[in-house]
């Protein structure tokens, strides 16, 4: 089985919207039903769980029934970062070892069908995929000060957004390793936490319209798409 878990638990403060980015309003409809419409329509996700700020589970489950998400089968509160949202998330699953557990932002409406198939095909061979896009640019990063640059060959860096896909045994023993270990407990996201245990992980291809919508400009782009 494979399941979707889908980070709705943003506050937005960047966009400067007065609700949570996920749910502003792209054509009349809200961002995060976009998302889920791409995992509804996707033929290898069985199922889809939620973890949603507090306050706005019901109106996910509206959604739900306004959109035809049937694959939506719970939704959650998620807690204070994304990394702890997911636990919950994972935590709350009806679901063996071997299911493939994938990983999105709820924010990132315009994830295509083949960077879906990527993660999960990609998490069968190695256990572990995190959707990752090429970098164009030549890519440079600063020492102690501004003269003290380092070259990093273009294309050796990639750019990672979501879906991540990994084996539900993984990420169980990736979160009992950390709270064993105290290894990536202060991880931004799971790819890290999976690396800082010794997780074995790999990078799979997405595209460049896989944006993350984060402030008012990319709700313009999402309404060029969209159109």
């Amino acid at each position: 089985m494979t399941i979707a878990i889908i980070l709705a638990g943003g506050s937005g403060v960047r966009m400067g919207a007065e609700i949570p980015k996920q749910f502003i309003e792209v054509h009349e409809k809200p961002i995060l039903a976009y998302t889920l419409e791409r995992f509804e329509k996707h033929s290898e996700i069985d199922e889809i769980e939620v973890v949603c700020i507090q306050g706005w589970e019901e109106q996910v489950w509206e959604y739900s029934a306004k959109y035809g998400i049937t694959k939506l089968k719970s939704v959650v509160t998620g807690g204070r970062s994304a990394l702890e949202s997911i636990k919950i998330g994972v935590d709350n699953l009806i679901a063996s070892d071997q299911d493939t557990i994938i990983i999105h932002d709820g924010v990132r409406p315009l994830v295509d069908e083949l960077t879906i198939s990527n993660v999960i095909s990609d998490c069968e061979q190695y256990g572990g995929a995190i959707a990752a896009i090429p970098l164009i640019e030549h890519i440079f990063y600063k020492g102690k000060n501004r003269t003290d640059l380092h070259y990093i060959p273009r294309e050796n860096a990639f750019r990672t957004v979501t879906p991540q896909a990994y084996k539900l045994s993984k990420i169980k023993s990736a979160f009992k390793k950390s709270e064993e270990t105290g290894a990536g407990k202060d991880a931004p996201f799971i790819g890290i936490l999976m690396m800082d245990v010794g997780e074995e992980v790999c990078l799979s291809k997405s595209s460049e319209k896989n944006v993350k919508i984060t402030d008012p400009k990319d709700i313009t782009y999402l309404k060029a798409e969209f159109e």
